[in-house]
């Protein structure tokens, strides 16, 4: 979806429903991708444009930083992942007699981010804090191979 269209939602709108709406036409953009892949959940991202960097946080609780994976190739981000489906009982043996309410994602995801910014790849850093990935990607002139991102601890 276009960014001008997100950005001229209604004026009358609360912030609360502006930002659902946004968040909802973003989605539509990437459903073709989702369909392809079942099982597959979206975690929301938020990307923002500093002066010197780009920054962006994606909302991961749940998946570990084994199972991430981080990779930019001719400056398009890729976040790829699994988050891993627990054991609702005390137990890991135990299993439910029926679920009365489901409602967390689980399984595979990938998010693509086309940057239109030039980055640095040498000096792109990721931290995973407290079940949210933080990626900062320094602005500068445009890359040209894959590079794997270490996510940090």
């Amino acid at each position: 979806m276009p960014i001008h269209v997100i950005s001229s939602l209604p004026e009358g709108l609360s912030e609360q429903v502006r930002d659902q709406l946004r968040r909802l036409l973003m989605h539509l953009e990437e459903l073709p991708k989702i369909a392809l892949a079942p099982g597959a959940w979206l975690p929301p991202v938020d990307l923002c444009e500093m002066s010197d960097a780009i920054v962006i946080r994606i909302e991961l609780p749940g998946v570990r930083r084994e199972d991430l994976r981080v990779s930019i190739l001719d400056n398009t981000l890729k976040i790829e992942g699994r988050k891993q489906r627990l054991t609702p009982g005390r137990t890991e043996g135990e299993k439910p007699l029926r679920f009365v309410c489901l409602e967390r994602s689980y399984g595979s995801f990938a998010r693509t981010i086309a940057l239109k910014w030039p980055v640095e790849v040498e000096n792109i850093s990721a931290d995973l804090t407290d079940g949210v990935l933080h990626i900062r990607l320094p602005k500068t002139k445009s890359c040209g191979r894959e590079v794997f991102i270490p996510i940090n601890a």
